[in-house]
């Protein structure tokens, strides 16, 4: 199962600690101090839930003796570095870091890959009606090297995956104007809940993947019709994403979240050349966003067969059982400049348009590609 292995790896990690050892002085039921030699890492963690883990050696009435062998037991696990297949002096640094290093990333690409929906070539401006509607998608790409290097340091081998991967956005996008009104308007929404949907959970079993989006904007004429059909807009927007990704069996669960809220002001210029629009255009978006992971697992349940060390070392809260960490940033600290343009065919009621984008504070590139229909 996914979840197991993800467990043996964080306990590997925790086990095996660190190349340097410290003293940690803990009180056994009797009220008695015992000081013994772990792992750094391990040693930050029972430092950080010193009165909760007190608390439990005293409610087991473990003594002094006790918390000796458990801790030379870890300290022989701990020998055993290479056996986990482990390169790093600090794994649970590393592991940790790594997701956050991801999460880094999604907090940067999510508001990417917000702004390549709902991209049309033209804008439509006043005097009669339009209508139209289709579907979006689009990529953001992703630099995944720092996350690679974590995980490779870890003893997991990343050959194969390239470092950049894209990250992609599926929408429904609508847009209308009306007769002698200076705006046109366009929404984009997408949904997706495996959950919800009996035929699929039960393909994927113990993973669950879950996504929504939503956003609005408008679009005001600065030049409706210029030489070669030129148009210049001025338009604004609101975009709105939440989703992530969970596993879950007997034995533990993972999960990765995020949501992301952005507002755009953009300028776009098009041509009409017979069937051909180009345009290009510029913008400025206005991030919140955040993405969290959580690992929860139970030692007792994955490693059934091993030695009593590992569910009193849980009980007591040297094996802690809950991870967590992530990333944000606020609307005043992501301010993203950005470029876009491409090329849209118009022909009868068909409306297609493929589109790219880069962003100057994140250097992340994007394209989009629709297909519409539009009266």
């Amino acid at each position: 199962m996914i979840i197991r292995k993800i467990s043996a790896f964080v306990l590997a990690s925790l086990l095996a600690g660190t190349a340097f050892a410290e003293n940690v002085t803990l009180v056994d039921c009797t009220g008695a101090k015992v000081t013994v030699d772990l792992p750094s890492e391990l040693v930050d963690i029972i430092n950080e839930n010193r009165t909760s883990i007190e608390a439990a050696l005293a409610q087991n009435k473990i003594t002094a003796a006790t918390i000796q062998d458990v801790s030379s037991k870890v300290n022989d696990a701990y020998g055993k570095l290479g056996d986990y297949g482990l390169d790093s002096a600090n794994p649970i640094t590393d592991a940790q870091d790594g997701l956050d290093e991801l999460c880094d990333i999604i907090v940067d690409v999510v508001p990417d890959s917000q702004m390549q929906q709902n991209v049309w070539a033209k804008a439509w401006l006043g005097s009669i009606f339009h209508i139209g509607g289709g579907l979006n998608t689009g990529l953001s790409f992703m630099n995944i090297s720092p996350l690679l290097d974590a995980v490779d340091s870890l003893g997991i081998s990343t050959s194969g995956i390239p470092s950049s991967i894209p990250f992609p956005t599926m929408t429904v996008d609508l847009r209308a104007s009306l007769p002698f009104f200076p705006l046109d308007i366009g929404a984009a929404f997408s949904l997706l809940d495996t959950r919800k949907i009996s035929g699929v959970s039960s393909v994927l079993n113990d993973v669950a993947l879950e996504f929504y989006n939503f956003g609005f904007d408008a679009r005001y004429p600065l030049i409706k019709k210029g030489p070669l059909g030129s148009m210049l807009s001025l338009g604004a927007g609101f975009y709105y994403s939440k989703g992530g990704v969970s596993f879950k069996d007997d034995d533990a669960s993972a999960s990765l979240n995020y949501k992301a809220a952005t507002f755009k002001l953009d300028a776009q210029y098009s041509l009409k050349l017979a069937v051909l629009v180009p345009f290009v255009g510029a913008r400025v978006a206005l991030t919140q966003a955040s993405a969290d992971w959580e690992i929860d697992v139970d030692w007792k349940s994955v490693y059934k067969d091993e030695s009593s060390y590992v569910a009193m070392a849980q009980d007591w809260g040297l094996l802690p059982t809950k991870f967590s960490g992530g990333s944000s940033c606020k609307f005043t600290e992501s301010i993203r400049p950005q470029i876009y343009g491409g090329i849209g065919l118009d022909v009868l009621c068909f409306d297609i348009t493929a589109s790219g984008c880069f962003d100057f504070n994140t250097r992340i590139p994007s394209a989009a590609f629709s297909l519409r229909l539009s009266f």
